[in-house]
């Protein structure tokens, strides 16, 4: 009888041994860490274009960063939310606040990455001194772009809103010589949409999208630089160090170089990546 216990002792200690040895396997590979793998959501454009540059970043440093790429401005939020991807970088930090103030997801910005910019398109004129009395021009729909496009209206010459307000609106219109019809859009389909309107507002990062050049195409670009691109996580992760990783690495050598060379100030990094206003 204890002869049978001692076997049974035995067994149950070379099956801890065994296990342990399997545990170890699975954290290492020839000695080295295994990769670590993170999920993030981007839309098109330079959004994923500069995420690329990160993800070969990441690799050198044993993450593997899987790049999702969507067609929309809302779907990346909620499958950020729900747990499918692990970050995502394609809005500004004042399109997530509004985001979720409305619709109350748990996730927040860890980060900034650079400050893209919004311009002014036609396809029927070729400045702003063109424009004429009485023109269509469409702006995003979403409230935060509502009042950002105005505010590039203004810039350009065509409006003078009231500033004593929150978040602007049409109503804030307070000059409008030109009598401007304001269209209120979505955002993506303002540049498929401008030989039925007179000119439209929209990220830069669209008309990338759809092969045009701001600094030749745009008739005004942004020059407000308070709307910085962020990363996203869930709350539960803000404090993620292989996150807060990939968030320095797009303010790398490598991604400042690119930018510099493919978007030509019409994108410029954010100064501090932590600072988020």
């Amino acid at each position: 009888m204890k002869e049978f216990y001692k076997r049974i002792l035995l067994i149950f200690v070379i099956s801890i041994l065994a296990l342990l040895a399997g545990c170890s396997g699975s954290e290492t590979t020839n000695g080295n860490q295994k990769e670590k793998t993170i999920k993030i959501g981007v839309t098109g454009g330079p959004p994923e274009q500069i995420t690329n540059i990160v993800k070969k970043l990441a690799k050198k440093e044993g993450i593997n960063l899987e790049v999702t790429t969507f067609n929309d401005y809302l779907t990346p939020n909620k499958t950020l939310a729900d747990g499918e991807i692990d970050l995502n970088m394609f809005q500004t930090i004042q399109f997530l606040n509004q985001y979720v103030k409305d619709r109350k997801d748990p996730i927040m910005a860890i980060g900034t990455t650079y400050n893209s910019t919004i311009g002014i398109y036609s396809k029927k004129y070729k400045s702003i001194k063109e424009i004429p009395n009485g023109a269509t021009i469409g702006i995003p729909n979403d409230p935060v772009n509502i009042g950002r496009g105005l505010m590039v209206l203004e810039e350009a010459g065509l409006l003078k809103l009231n500033h004593g307000v929150k978040q602007l609106t049409v109503n804030d219109i307070e000059e409008n010589p030109k009598q401007i019809k304001i269209k209120e859009m979505d955002a993506l389909m303002i540049l498929s949409t401008l030989k039925s309107i007179d000119a439209g507002v929209t990220t830069n990062t669209a008309a990338y999208n759809m092969g045009l050049n701001p600094k030749k195409d745009a008739l005004h670009i942004e020059t407000r630089r308070d709307y910085p691109m962020v990363v996203a996580a869930r709350k539960e992760d803000k404090d993620n160090k292989d996150y807060k990783r990939i968030v320095k690495l797009y303010h790398s050598d490598e991604v400042k170089k690119y930018i510099q060379e493919k978007y030509d100030k019409v994108i410029i990094l954010t100064d501090n990546p932590f600072t988020i206003k």
